[in-house]
């Protein structure tokens, strides 16, 4: 037998060139992977040219590779997002873990995925509320959580939501002309929209009766008098519209915008007896709305128990200072207890109230209200003993004048 001596130094470099060759077999067969930075770098490159088909499978791997990493989940959603997989890319930012940077861009990106493609608006007002847990701050979670309740009606939680927005100084422009309307929330596309809602929740009690509520309005704001031909259409409408909200309160008769509705019809038509059979049905939310206060006010009135009447009232215009209907109720009662100084004082917030109502009214849109109405607005506030609002005002006002 022969044996061939090799230097000790050749027989180093030998192995070497075996491992590399043993290495790149590997990389080959896929036994050795590349790092998560590798993914990161084969995923960049992919995206920039559009290869959208390897650049997901460049961040799926690396994904695998750093589960831990808040930016591949990120990244991998955002391809999803783009081959419209939007409930694969929602599951993936779900799996973008707290602690990382990219969480809270990952729950807003969900939640616009959830009132957007996905539409499940109520899942994305739930991610809404998570968000503002952790950042109270955040106005996009803000806008979307309040425009929300104020689309579905949600009023004893539009009002605190709002509020709590102006103390963290994350309240959306819009969210002043809702506050100013919370009794009369109307949205030219509050049917459809909760109707488009509905459609992919249908045993949903909240977007059926935003439905009727809507169309009730609509058909209310479209009765003419001067057009008997037109007033006649509206009212055959109208006894089927009350037909529909009779339907709907015996199916949800606790329903707080329903009793609402059906309280107000009845006190319009000075129904009293009917008007305190429904002010009964409301549950314990009714005690923060205020227009429940301002309907046992009514009736207290109706009795003639002044002091009592007066106290509902004081108490509805402590829970939404910005109230003018109240105002409206209470100075017929300081009228009639000859308080005359009082009444003056009231009659002119309301006066003041119903020139904005009809300004902001004929606005495009509730986000793009002009300084000089918001000026107004702030003042009506503060009049109203509304500081909290007047003083936000006013510092939003000073804002945009420096933009």
């Amino acid at each position: 037998m022969f044996f061939v001596h090799i230097p000790f130094r050749s027989r180093i470099l030998l192995l070497a060139g075996m491992m590399m060759s043993l290495i790149g077999m590997w990389y080959g067969m896929g036994l050795v992977y590349p790092t998560a930075e590798e993914w990161k770098q084969r995923y960049q490159d992919a995206a920039q040219s559009r290869d959208w088909d390897t650049a997901r499978n460049c961040a799926e791997r690396w994904s695998q590779t750093a589960p831990e990493s808040g930016e591949a989940r990120l990244r991998l959603a955002e391809l999803l997002v783009k081959q419209r997989q939007y409930q694969a890319a929602m599951d993936c930012y779900g799996q973008v873990p707290v602690t990382s940077g990219e969480w809270e861009t990952a729950m807003t990106a969900g939640i616009e995925l959830q009132f957007g493609p996905l539409n499940r608006p109520a899942e994305g007002a739930s991610d809404c509320e998570v968000l503002l847990r952790q950042n109270p701050n955040s106005l996009a979670a803000q806008q979307r959580l309040i425009f929300f309740l104020a689309m579905t009606l949600q009023r004893t939680r539009l009002i605190p939501q709002i509020r709590q927005a102006i103390e963290m100084g994350s309240e959306p422009r819009e969210s002043y002309v809702y506050l100013f309307f919370a009794d009369s929330l109307s949205f030219s596309n509050g049917a459809e929209l909760n109707s488009q809602w509905l459609a992919s929740d249908p045993e949903s009690e909240l977007y059926e009766v935003a439905i009727a509520i809507f169309t009730t309005e609509t058909l209310d704001a479209s009765i003419s008098m001067d057009d008997l031909e037109a007033a006649e259409t509206s009212r055959r409408a109208q006894a089927k519209k009350v037909a529909v909200m009779e339907l709907l309160l015996a199916k949800y008769p606790h329903n707080t915008e329903l009793l609402a509705y059906a309280i107000r019809q009845r006190m319009q038509g000075g129904k009293r007896d009917e008007a305190i059979f429904y002010l009964a049905k409301a549950t314990v939310d009714a005690e923060r709305d205020h227009r429940f206060w301002r309907f046992k006010g009514w009736i207290h009135a109706d009795r003639d128990e002044i002091g009592e009447a007066e106290k509902s009232y004081r108490r509805a215009i402590e829970l939404h200072p910005l109230d003018w209907s109240t105002r409206h109720l209470l100075a017929e009662l300081c009228q009639k207890q000859q308080k005359f100084d009082e009444v003056q004082r009231l009659r002119e917030l309301v006066t003041r109230a119903n020139e904005l109502r009809r300004t902001l009214q004929s606005l495009p849109n509730a986000r793009n209200v002009p300084q000089e109405v918001m000026i107004r607005l702030a003042d009506y506030a503060a009049d109203c003993g509304d500081h909290q609002v007047a003083a936000a005002l006013r510092r939003r006002i000073r804002q945009y004048k420096r933009s």
